[in-house]
């Protein structure tokens, strides 16, 4: 057990939490080890989690606030919507272990609340109804998460990836899936996904131009 240096509190707990994500895996993190890396007892953090779910929405709190520190305070509406969701598709790329276990929590913590808050106030901000915001949010969160899920798996950052396949895939008995791999290879992706969210972000400009 290593020596306890700090205290604890729910930030730190879940920062350290995140790091050993990073590095070993969802599936390598328990109390017991946690409490070993903070240099307490498995006992203690309970007291400020109750459960491994609880720690996992601790976790999703400390990547939601790394994306709003990367988001500007200034620009139009839409645009800190095209940004967040930006920032959010990001999480794979740097989380990509946790993101996994992420993407499918929901949205109950406080600062996590206040996330949806901020991003549906932009919505609102861009002129949307109330059921404007939330069919949008909802087409542009599934499509974001859907490519999230897509960089983890392709680039090859979880433990059963199989790169290899999906780079140099060359087989008589699928022709049409050989000549669709080289764009889907990893360095195709951003522009992949750029340019579904075009598509979402044109159709929501067009509802608005529409008289009402």
């Amino acid at each position: 057990m290593k020596n306890k240096t700090e205290p604890l509190d729910r930030q730190r707990i879940a920062q350290v939490a995140l790091n050993m994500i990073d590095q070993h895996g969802t599936d390598q993190l328990s109390m017991r080890k946690l409490g070993s890396e903070l240099g307490v007892e498995a006992m203690a953090l309970y007291h400020y989690f109750r459960n491994k779910a609880e720690l996992l929405d601790g976790i999703l709190d400390i990547a939601l606030e790394e994306v709003s520190a990367k988001l500007a305070a200034e620009g139009a509406p839409l645009q800190r919507v095209r940004a967040t969701f930006d920032g959010l598709r990001l999480m794979a790329i740097e989380h990509p272990h946790a993101y996994l276990a992420m993407v499918s929590r929901r949205f109950r913590t406080q600062i996590s609340l206040q996330f949806y808050e901020q991003l549906l106030q932009h919505f609102h901000d861009a002129g949307l109804s109330p059921a404007q915001s939330a069919r949008y949010y909802r087409m542009m969160a599934n499509f974001t998460a859907g490519a999230g899920l897509a960089e983890v798996g392709s680039r090859a950052q979880q433990p059963d990836a199989t790169p290899i396949i999906l780079e140099n895939f060359d087989q008589p008995e699928f022709p049409l899936i050989t000549a669709a791999m080289p764009f889907l290879r990893v360095s195709e992706i951003d522009g992949i996904y750029h340019t579904g969210m075009d598509i979402l972000f044109a159709a929501l400009q067009a509802e608005l131009a529409r008289p009402a």
